[in-house]
């Protein structure tokens, strides 16, 4: 990147920050330096929930934070209400929800919750292609619809009422895949522990066997399938509350290549093996204290992810860990600055490809390097973001209901800053972002709207003097 660059990155990034300053200093107690309404106590009497058909009545109140019989002080009563509506929509279970109090009498009052729920059974039409993102599909390869994975999914959510989900993927198309999935949260009566089970088989003629100039490189059979993979697990999750959760899963994996990749890279897994079989358990803590889990504008997150994959050095033997965190500060003028990192570390250093991949898969990505991945053992990124709320609107649908007679949008401009680093031991000559520092930024527009779906459209810039547009959609 020239030097000008180079410098309007870092004052781009001191703007963010100083921002993020001005932020905890203006920050808004709007009820709690209230003498009088600290002071004053009120009852609940009832709870009355509305709207749902299908939600268990309890599962609602389940988010609620306030009790029947209880007292409060008024400020307390508004600020749970608050957190009340927030709780309610970061369970994905509603289109809208409102929390509100009625009939106070004297010393007491009620609290009506109204709901309007989703649609949750999606037979959904599936097309996707296999590559890492959009952008690298349609950019490296002129949108090839050979490279396109195609079939159905089932997504059955809330099936008996308590939250719980049904899965099914029947995949065809540069890979066949079958899988299933059923999570329930909720199993017993307090409404505490839940438990999952999942099963998929794929096979694929397609495999990234190695990593040069930070560009996957891949080994394709025409005429048979040269990966073979399967997959068995059981997971326990534990919440308690409605922010903090626990997670923990139990599998055994398979994955068998074909002899030509232990040729093109012998290292692909231990000891120039073609199969592996090997267990895994994985532990997650998520907290999760944020207005709004899919586009977060207050609060903060943390997340720790440990992973043991196999068990003694004649077979698989990965210890993983992964922190992240974020934090997102309401700012005057429709503004909120977010701020998020994530450190990863895998052990011991010395680790088949296989078990390399770090930058550039899933949501672990610097913006503007989404064509690139690099593959580590060590290493982490920061993302910067300053947003201004351009519009918020309903689109009247026509539609005679309740629920979808308008759709809502939220129109947000940005500015980004991200910057990396990534450690490899054993890295390939030609990585050229491997053991390096790395730092993009630029500008986009994000859109929001139904089902917690958020298109987000970026122009970017890296320290390559590269500047692209990319296009990123979450999954509902």
């Amino acid at each position: 990147m020239p030097g000008p660059w180079k410098y309007a990155f870092v004052v781009a990034l001191g703007v963010l920050f100083c921002n993020c300053i001005k932020a905890q200093e203006t920050k808004e107690e709007v009820f709690e330096d209230d003498k009088i309404l600290k002071k004053s106590y009120l009852t609940i009497r009832e709870i009355f929930i509305k709207g749902n058909k299908k939600t268990k009545s309890y599962i609602v109140e389940r988010e609620v934070k306030l009790v029947r019989g209880q007292a409060y002080a008024i400020s307390d009563i508004l600020a749970n209400i608050r957190t009340s509506r927030q709780n309610l929509m970061n369970t994905s279970l509603f289109v809208d929800a409102t929390v509100d109090f009625t009939n106070w009498v004297n010393d007491s009052l009620d609290i009506v919750v109204d709901v309007k729920e989703r649609w949750y059974f999606f037979p959904v039409p599936y097309f996707r292609p296999v590559d890492r993102n959009w952008n690298v599909w349609i950019n490296q390869y002129k949108v090839s619809f050979d490279r396109v994975n195609y079939g159905i999914k089932f997504n059955w959510n809330n099936v008996t009422g308590r939250n719980d989900k049904i899965n099914i993927f029947l995949i065809n198309g540069y890979t066949r895949q079958i899988a299933a999935n059923y999570y329930n949260p909720y199993i017993d009566k307090k409404l505490v522990h839940g438990l999952g089970a999942e099963i998929s088989y794929g096979q694929t003629r397609e495999i990234n066997y190695t990593t040069r100039a930070n560009q996957q490189e891949f080994f394709k059979d025409e005429n048979k399938f040269i990966r073979e993979q399967m997959y068995f697990g059981l997971s326990y999750s534990y919440r308690k509350g409605s922010i903090a959760r626990h997670y923990v899963k139990i599998g055994v994996a398979m994955d068998r290549v074909a002899d030509t990749v232990v040729k093109l890279n012998p290292k692909y897994f231990e000891y120039q093996r073609s199969s592996m079989i090997f267990p895994e358990i994985r532990y997650r803590y998520q907290y999760l204290n944020v207005d709004y889990i899919p586009y977060p504008s207050k609060g903060y997150t943390f997340e720790f992810d440990f992973l043991k994959r196999g068990f003694g050095k004649d077979n698989m033997d990965l210890w993983q860990f992964r922190v992240r965190g974020s934090k997102y500060f309401p700012l005057p003028w429709k503004l909120n600055y977010g701020i998020m990192a994530e450190a990863n570390l895998k052990l011991p250093f010395d680790q088949p490809f296989y078990n390399q991949p770090l930058l550039g898969y899933s949501d672990s990505y610097l913006r503007g390097l989404e064509y690139y991945v690099v593959d580590g053992v060590a290493g982490g990124f920061i993302r910067n973001t300053l947003r201004k709320e351009l519009a918020s609107f309903k689109w009247k649908t026509g539609l005679k209901s309740r629920t979808y007679g308008s759709i809502p949008f939220k129109i947000y401009a940005k500015f980004y800053g991200d910057a990396g680093y990534v450690y490899n031991k054993n890295n390939v000559t030609g990585n050229m972002l491997t053991n390096k520092f790395m730092y993009t930024g630029g500008f986009g527009i994000d859109i929001l709207t139904i089902y917690d779906v958020v298109l987000r459209l970026e122009y970017s810039f890296n320290q390559l003097n590269e500047r692209a547009f990319f296009f990123h959609k979450n999954d509902f």
